[in-house]
């Protein structure tokens, strides 16, 4: 699980805070929001740094965060190296550009992401008429070389990311857990990053892949789903909620998904219910209502039809 702390970043392994690797002592340090390598040829910002990553390399082999962050480019951004201490992932949200990786030139606009690590040459540029906002992200050590390669995420590479929606909350997440942090903050925003290469991996497709207007507008109704399913009465409630008609809704799900939304929201809210059920202070009554059932005979109905088993039993049992 994902935490989110206080606004102060520390950086702490509580497995090395009294010593580190052969007993080398560790000392957590604050985060800043700048770096020497950070492009100006920005409009607005949310970015980090950490500036004990050598440290953290040193202790630890492992997965090392440096920095990232999202930027606004400017009309006239350009980043052009010959070479970079840290391996790069880079994520285009809104706007148009292009980047040359090693050689090969690319178009670039939302959804797509690239990669790059110390030796390849790169040239980032963005459209002064729809200038980019992208994601980027630092990091180094032997788990995250081993990770690139394990997803199939080598350097050099672009891809386009179906699943974009997903990707940019957890991007989102990172940099919150590096700005505003706590004792796990590093930990938590190594994680997350994690979880969305995972789901760029998981997701990818040619970069010359149009992107499907249907397929975002499943995505944003999935997730309403998933962040509102307690509170949902119906899918007919869900589709009004996402301007779309409750048979379109459907359609989408029978395109992209493995379950109706009907399924969907009634295994959520099952799931969530088993857990509820299990708490000895529970009342089945109490449960139905904070899951949008308007009686307990009814939830109880729906409990049974998904589970096999009426709520009292599950009590009993356990």
């Amino acid at each position: 699980m994902l935490l989110i702390f206080g606004r102060q970043m520390t950086i702490l392994d509580s497995s090395r805070k009294n010593g580190g690797a052969c007993g080398v002592e560790w000392h957590p340090m604050s985060a800043t929001e700048q770096a020497d390598y950070f492009s100006t040829q920005v409009v607005r910002t949310r970015r980090f740094y950490l500036p004990d990553w050598r440290e953290r390399q040193r202790v630890r082999s492992g997965f090392c965060l440096v920095g990232g962050g999202c930027e606004w480019c400017a009309p006239d951004f350009e980043v052009n190296r010959r070479r970079f201490p840290f391996l790069a992932f880079e994520f285009v949200s809104r706007g148009t550009g292009h980047v040359t990786l090693g050689g090969r030139r690319h178009e670039l606009s939302a959804g797509h992401a690239f990669f790059f690590d110390p030796v390849t040459p790169h040239l980032i540029q963005s459209d002064a008429a729809e200038p980019m906002v992208k994601y980027f992200f630092n990091f180094t050590g032997q788990r995250a070389a081993a990770l690139l390669d394990e997803l199939g995420l080598q350097s050099g590479n672009l891809i386009r990311v179906l699943d974009s929606s997903r990707v940019v909350n957890l991007l989102e997440e990172v940099i919150d857990h590096a700005l505003r942090g706590g004792p796990l903050g590093l930990r938590a925003a190594s994680a997350a990053l994690e979880y969305a290469l995972v789901l760029c991996a998981g997701s990818r497709q040619p970069a010359a892949t149009k992107f499907d207007p249907a397929y975002a507008t499943y995505l944003r109704c999935r997730g309403h789903v998933l962040r509102n399913y307690p509170v949902l009465s119906s899918i007919e409630e869900a589709a009004k909620h996402c301007h779309v008609s409750a048979a379109y809704l459907t359609r989408l799900f029978k395109r992209y998904d493995h379950e109706t939304p009907l399924a969907c929201l009634t295994r959520l809210k099952m799931s969530q219910a088993v857990i509820k059920l299990r708490l000895p202070e529970a009342q089945v009554k109490a449960v139905a209502s904070e899951l949008g059932y308007k009686s307990a005979a009814h939830f109880s109905r729906a409990f049974k039809a998904w589970s096999g088993r009426s709520p009292t039993d599950l009590r009993t049992a356990d």
